[in-house]
């Protein structure tokens, strides 16, 4: 097996701190998937919980919900504060934005708004499956600027 592809069985998500700052109904159903996948998550109620825990913990994936900062994405704080982190720092964690406006998986959605993955609410269901996919290429392409100088 080529060792540039990482494949999801090589990491376990369980093995990652999970930081949910998702609105209602979809922090329910996120939550039910990650469980059934073995994954535990610390859930964000407040903007100012999730900037804190961004800057003071070991944030490896951050799933949010349009809607949560604010009502419109083009105008959403918690958006900006990630846009606005030096590359170094945001490179250090994974973002998924959720939005019944988009098509999971759209790379150039995803892009546009300066995050890793952007997730339909119904697919919310399959979203360990979804995130493995993702984070593995995710890590693959951004393997050479994760890693630490000797």
């Amino acid at each position: 097996m080529n060792d540039s592809w990482p494949l999801a069985e090589r990491f376990n998500l369980k093995d990652y701190s999970f930081l949910l700052a998702l609105g209602s109904p979809w922090d329910e159903t996120a939550d039910k998937a990650l469980r059934a996948g073995g994954v535990v998550s610390q859930s964000a109620k407040v903007l100012e919980e999730v900037i804190q825990a961004l800057e003071f913990q070991q944030v490896d994936f951050l799933l949010f919900s349009e809607g949560f900062g604010a009502s419109d994405l083009k105008a959403d704080p918690l958006l900006e504060y990630i846009q606005q982190l030096p590359a170094a720092d945001r490179r250090n964690f994974f973002v998924a934005l959720i939005s019944p406006q988009f098509r999971s998986g759209d790379l150039w959605t995803a892009f546009s708004y300066s995050v890793n993955l952007v997730l339909n609410p119904g697919d919310l269901p399959e979203l360990t499956e979804k995130l493995e996919r993702s984070w593995s290429l995710w890590k693959d392409q951004y393997r050479i600027y994760l890693q630490s100088p000797k």
